[in-house]
């Protein structure tokens, strides 16, 4: 069940989805890594020229990877949470808003400025290299409404 659809649940049902989550990121942000790296080394070593000519990719992944630290950091903070028994309903609630805010515009585009979204594939990542990495889910309600997309492995 996606972090953000599904109702206030045991904390275990929450770290699972937010591991999931997390896991899902990384994922996506190392073959981000990747695909950036090919168009900007060469012999292992980054080209000037390169970096210049792929700013954008280079940025947008830096944007990336402090979306994805923030994620874990979301992660590790409901965890610490759970396991001092202080999750409530307000923190779970708060870690549900953050995480799926981040994975929408990790999914959608990440904004660098307030006229600069970076999106997946600006970094090299094909649609079908992204929905290897990302599963689909529907709200357990049942509601027919467009379904949310969250990164898994």
């Amino acid at each position: 069940m996606p972090l953000a659809a599904s109702p206030i649940s045991s904390d275990h049902e929450l770290m699972t989805a937010l591991r999931q989550a997390v896991q899902g990121c990384e994922a996506l942000f190392a073959d981000a890594r990747r695909a950036v790296a090919d168009r900007v080394m060469v012999d292992g070593r980054p080209l000037a020229r390169a970096l210049d000519r792929e700013q954008r990719a280079t940025h947008g992944l830096a944007w990336l990877a402090t979306y994805v630290e923030a994620i874990r950091r979301l992660a590790a903070y409901a965890e610490r949470l759970a396991e001092a028994g202080s999750l409530g309903e307000i923190e779970e609630l708060i870690v549900r808003i953050g995480a799926g805010e981040y994975l929408a515009q990790i999914i959608g585009g990440i904004p660098m400025s307030q006229g600069e979204i970076v999106r997946l594939a600006d970094l090299g990542l094909n649609p079908a290299a992204v929905s290897a990495r990302v599963r689909r889910t529907w709200p357990a309600t049942g509601d027919p409404g467009p379904a949310p997309i969250w990164p898994t492995c």
